[in-house]
């Protein structure tokens, strides 16, 4: 075979070979792993586990069977998986006292008159409750204690008299900056960016961005170091993160004048509003 029949054989081979490369288009990619439980730690609330895994927080509720209360204990083990639940649509019946609740803060939470539900539950002024109690919110028994009057041991009062002990969710917000500074981070979701970042002074204030509730104070969820979490609405949640010091504790309810927070030394705040479990641009809100 001369040199010139051995090279047209190579040659031939070589585009044989390179005609059917091998086929890279059907390879599966490796499945994702999805956490599908969390055990709660000490500290946790269900808002901040909500928070945690971007779910709305009464969805979360629904899927492992919780009361308004949203009460939770350490080494529970909750369920991520909610499948296609959108809200909670079977009425609630009951509601499980938590430290700090009043008859009129629960009234105001469900809509409903205060007299009514004192008398649906046979409760005597001043209406003391403690925490794990049961108070029924049933509707039957609500329309039939509707606009009695409240027996008390002195004499029949009624409640519509008293005011509330803790503020009712305001429905038209305002929103002022938590703290002066700079947006040096903005809201930018394609890159998991949910928050804006301000760059303030070493150790500034942190006041409240609207009035609300504190529903989680704490260092237990990661990247947000001392966090606070308020509760403006239904709807409305706001966070407050990478702070040195809180100065407020959860069921605390708060306005724009109240300090929640001291910032570090490098002055730094996170901060984020969530509208239905989604992150919205802080910058739409405040003014």
């Amino acid at each position: 075979m001369t040199n010139l029949t051995l090279l047209l054989s190579l040659l031939l081979i070589i585009a044989g070979c390179s005609s059917s490369p091998a086929s890279v288009i059907d390879r599966a990619q490796p499945p994702s792993i999805r956490i599908k439980t969390h055990q709660v730690e000490v500290g946790e609330t269900l808002y901040s586990i909500a928070w945690r895994y971007d779910l709305k927080v009464d969805i979360l509720a629904q899927a492992n069977n919780l009361d308004r209360s949203y009460l939770i204990t350490p080494g529970q083990t909750l369920s991520l998986i909610v499948g296609n639940l959108k809200s909670i649509q079977s009425p609630i019946k009951q509601y499980r006292v938590s430290k700090g609740d009043t008859l009129f803060s629960i009234a105001s939470e469900y809509g409903v008159e205060v007299q009514a539900l004192a008398l649906a539950n046979r409760l005597e002024s001043p209406f003391l409750l403690q925490p794990g109690q049961i108070i029924t919110l049933d509707t039957n028994a609500l329309k039939t204690a509707q606009g009695k009057p409240v027996q008390t041991s002195k004499k029949l009062t009624s409640v519509n008299q008293t005011k509330a002990e803790t503020p009712t969710y305001s429905k038209n917000l305002e929103w002022k900056w938590p703290v002066k500074g700079e947006v040096i981070e903005s809201f930018s979701p394609a890159k998991l960016q949910k928050g804006i970042k301000v760059k303030s002074v070493a150790g500034s204030t942190v006041h409240a961005a609207a009035p609300g509730n504190v529903v989680y104070a704490g260092s237990g969820l990661r990247g947000y170091g001392k966090l606070i979490i308020i509760k403006h609405s239904d709807m409305l949640l706001s966070a407050y993160a990478n702070n040195e010091k809180l100065l407020v504790k959860v069921g605390q309810s708060v306005q724009h004048k109240d300090e929640i927070s001291k910032l570090g030394l490098e002055g730094m705040m996170y901060f984020e509003i969530r509208k239905d479990g989604d992150p919205v641009n802080p910058l739409n809100y405040i003014k």
